[in-house]
C-alpha cells in the first residue's frame, strides 16, 4: 500500500476523518522510518507526549464525573490501569493500528509493529493528532469509543480486590460457605514447571486455572469461575426476556 492508502485505511479503522492528514501521518510514523526516509519527516514522539496528557485528562474527567463518591486514591489506581501500556497496546491490537505503523527496516523485521511499547506510543500519538486536528471533544469521542467495553465492564467497587477475594465473598454470601482450591504441580511439553488449580464449592468443580505458580493458577481459576457465573446469569436474564 502507498501512504495515501495507509492513511485512508487508518482513518476507517479509528472512525475519524482528519481535516489535516499530516497530523495522522506524523502519528503513525516511527523515528526509524523518518530516519530512513529521503524526505525530512516528522515522527510520532512529540504527538505521543501530547496524547499521553490528553488521554489522561479524558479518562480522569470520565472517572471523576462517573464515580463522584469514590476517593482520589482509588480513582488514581483505576486510571493508571486504564492508561497502562497493556491497556493501550490491547486497544491498538483490537483496532489493528499496528497495520498502519510506518517503521524502518530494522524495526520491521524484528517484529516492532506488534510490540506493546510501539502500540502504546501509537495510540497516544493518534489521540494527540486528533486533539490537534479538531480539539478535545473529538479526541474524547475517539477515546470513549475505543474504551467502551472496558468502561462498561469496569467494576470499580471491586477494583482493589483480587479475583479470589471477589469469588470468596460471592460464594460466602450465596452459599454460606467458602471455595476450596486443590492444586498440583506438573511439567508442560517444554519441561517447564507449571501449576494447575481447581476450585470447588460444596464439592462441585466450578473451574480450573493454570499458572507458573500456585497463586497464579488459583487466581486464574477464580477468574474463570466468576466469568462462568456472569455468563450463566446473562443467559438466564436473556431467556427470561425472551419469554
Amino acid at each position: 500500500m502507498n501512504i495515501e492508502e495507509i492513511l485512508n485505511n487508518c482513518q476507517a479503522a479509528i472512525k475519524y476523518e482528519f481535516r489535516n492528514k499530516s497530523y495522522l501521518l506524523e502519528a503513525i510514523t516511527h523515528r526509524t522510518y523518518a530516519n530512513e526516509s529521503k524526505n525530512k519527516m516528522k515522527y510520532n514522539q512529540r504527538l505521543e507526549f501530547l496524547g499521553d496528557s490528553v488521554l489522561s485528562l479524558i479518562i480522569s474527567d470520565y472517572l471523576f464525573k462517573k464515580y463522584n463518591t469514590s476517593k482520589e486514591g482509588l480513582l488514581s489506581k483505576v486510571k493508571s490501569s486504564l492508561v497502562s501500556q497493556k491497556s493501550l497496546a490491547d486497544i491498538s491490537k483490537e483496532l489493528k493500528l499496528g497495520d498502519f505503523l510506518l517503521l524502518g527496516h530494522g524495526e520491521e523485521v524484528s517484529g516492532g509493529r506488534y510490540r506493546d511499547n510501539m502500540l502504546e506510543d501509537l495510540f497516544e500519538a493518534i489521540v494527540g493528532a486528533i486533539y490537534l486536528d479538531s480539539g478535545i471533544t473529538n479526541a474524547a469521542k475517539f477515546v470513549m469509543t475505543a474504551y467502551k467495553n472496558r468502561l462498561t465492564n469496569l467494576d470499580i467497587e471491586n477494583f482493589d480486590k483480587d479475583y479470589k477475594t471477589i469469588f470468596q465473598e460471592l460464594i460466602q454470601k450465596k452459599h454460606k460457605t467458602s471455595p476450596v482450591y486443590k492444586s498440583y504441580e506438573y511439567h508442560d511439553e517444554n519441561n517447564h514447571e507449571m501449576f494447575k488449580a481447581e476450585v470447588y464449592v460444596n464439592d462441585k468443580n466450578f473451574s480450573s486455572g493454570i499458572g507458573k505458580s500456585k497463586k497464579e493458577a488459583e487466581t486464574e481459576a477464580a477468574k474463570k469461575a466468576l466469568e462462568n457465573i456472569e455468563r450463566v446469569s446473562k443467559t438466564i436474564k436473556k431467556n427470561r426476556q425472551n419469554k
